[in-house]
C-alpha cells in the first residue's frame, strides 16, 4: 500500500476524533518519539568487494567481505560510508530509532494538519 493512500486512510480516521482525543493522540506520540541524539538517517548494506591485488583469490571471484556500509542521500546524490564491524550493531540500532523516529513524526505531522484543518493547531 502506497503512503499516499495510508496517509488519506489515517486522515479519514483523524477527522472523525475530537480536538481533546487528537491532542491526547499527539501527545501519546510525542512520548514515543526516542533520543533524538541518536539519529542517523541512511540504509545499512552488506557488501562483497574486490580489491587491487592483481593476484588475489578475489580476482577468481572469491570477493572480500561482507563490509557493511551506511548508505545515506544528501547534496542531491547518495554515498555508502564504511561502518567497522564492531560499530555496525550500534549502528543499526541507530538507524532502527531513527526509522521509528519518523513514523511517529509523520503521524504527528497528520494529527497537526487536522488541527490546522480545524484551526485549533496550538
Amino acid at each position: 500500500m502506497s503512503w499516499c493512500r495510508i496517509r488519506h486512510r489515517m486522515s479519514e480516521k483523524l477527522s472523525e476524533l475530537t480536538e481533546r482525543q487528537l491532542d491526547a493522540l499527539r501527545t501519546r506520540l510525542a512520548a514515543g518519539v526516542e533520543d533524538p541524539a541518536v539519529t542517523l538517517r541512511g540504509a545499512l548494506v552488506s557488501d562483497m568487494r574486490r580489491c587491487s591485488s592483481e593476484r588475489c583469490r578475489c580476482r577468481r571471484g572469491e570477493l572480500h567481505g561482507p563490509y557493511t556500509y551506511l548508505t545515506v542521500y544528501g547534496s542531491g546524490r547518495s554515498r555508502m560510508v564504511y561502518v567497522p564491524k564492531a560499530m555496525a550493531a550500534v549502528a543499526a540500532e541507530h538507524v532502527e530509532v531513527t526509522r521509528r523516529n519518523e513514523a511517529l513524526l509523520l503521524e504527528i505531522s497528520q494529527v497537526n494538519l487536522e488541527l490546522l484543518r480545524r484551526r485549533a493547531l496550538g
